[in-house]
């Protein structure tokens, strides 16, 4: 399945990764919102702290984490693949070079490879094969998005995502994702006179067709998930200038929504009213493994949601006051998993649902 697989020794393997409980110090701080959880499977998820880019595979059982990232390069994505579960780990290389490992669930190193691309990007995302269809990566370098696969000589698909709005100043890729051709979504941030504006364009990138939406109304992020696409804002309530839009406290603001990438039309939404008072308020979306997390910062509570809008859980206990990040919920169990980041190091807290 994998193509130019360098085999390392057991002896190799067993340096590479390790296991220990879940309290290896990084060499600086990790913060939540520059933690990624990506679900594995049972009981592990992997986290990936773009401070220290560091990743880990985390046993929410156990609490213990086996680290897989042997040094402090960068972390340019994980991907888990299933039957068997394997996860896939890039980072950056020499110049334009790319190191890809694969290892099992439980952090056993598998393969090894270099992959040397023509170009460097900003941001890069690694794509499963499927049939007769061999790895592909994609590669966004400002507006370009450039996609290769085996042998890596040059990219099979290119799109420019420029976006030219005369209602904005400038309007700049922010963020994008891509599971699979020909679906890319594209985060821009729209900047005009006193106003910053988030949008997302959908694009089919073998019939060239574009669906640009614009209603958000603060940043958000977006991720595939299947043939969706999810879209979840988090937001603080501060004071702005007068002529500023921001969220309002009187309404119930759109969390979180599922988009189809196929008609790029909204299939489902969570909507939630939170309130402006006391020290902090305002509101965390997380979706994790079709789990869509919804925590209230005034009020130090959470809900979780499935991904069509359907209530799981209401007005749950955040731990230690909300400033965990949510990992897994076990509805059957009764139990919640956060990840804990405050005493500097990864700690995991199970948590009893009402």
């Amino acid at each position: 399945m994998f193509k130019e697989v360098l085999v390392i020794t057991a002896l190799t393997m067993g340096l590479l990764t390790f296991a220990s409980p879940a309290n290896a110090s990084p060499k600086e701080q990790p913060v939540n919102e520059q933690t990624d959880v990506v679900w594995v499977s049972g009981n592990a998820v992997a986290l990936v702290d773009h401070v220290n880019n560091r990743a880990d595979i985390v046993d929410l059982h156990t609490n213990t984490a086996t680290t897989i990232s042997e040094d402090s390069s960068r972390i340019l994505d994980l991907q888990v693949m299933s039957s068997p579960p394997k996860i896939v780990l890039l980072k950056q290389g020499k110049g334009t070079e790319i190191s890809k490992s694969v290892f099992s669930s439980n952090g056993r190193l598998l393969s090894k490879t270099e992959i040397r691309l023509k170009t460097a990007g900003d941001k890069v995302k690694w794509v499963a094969p499927t049939g007769k269809i061999n790895e592909r990566i994609m590669v966004q370098a400002g507006d370009t998005f450039s996609l290769y696969q085996y042998p890596w000589a040059k990219p099979s698909v290119t799109y420019n995502a420029k976006f030219v709005d005369k209602g904005y100043e400038n309007v700049s890729v922010m963020d994008w994702d891509f599971q699979g051709y020909p679906y890319l979504a594209v985060k821009y941030q729209a900047q005009g006179i006193m106003s910053t504006d988030f949008l997302v364009k959908l694009v089919n990138l073998y019939s060239r067709n574009e669906t640009v939406i614009k209603d958000f109304n603060t940043d958000f992020s977006i991720q595939s998930s299947g043939n969706f696409y999810a879209a979840n804002t988090s937001y603080t309530y501060q004071p702005v200038p007068g002529n500023v839009s921001r969220p309002s406290a009187d309404e119930a603001q759109k969390v979180f929504r599922l988009i189809s990438k196929s008609t790029g039309k909204e299939s489902a939404s969570v909507k939630q009213i939170f309130k402006e008072e006391g020290v902090i308020s305002g509101w965390v979306t997380e979706a994790v493994n079709s789990q869509v997390f919804v925590g209230d910062l005034q009020g130090r509570s959470w809900s979780l949601f499935s991904q069509g809008g359907a209530v799981l859980l209401k007005d749950q206990v955040w731990p230690k006051n909300g400033t965990t990040k949510f990992l897994y919920a076990n509805v059957k169990s009764k139990t919640a998993y956060f990840l804990d980041y405050s005493s500097g190091d990864i700690s995991v807290i199970a948590s009893t649902l009402k």
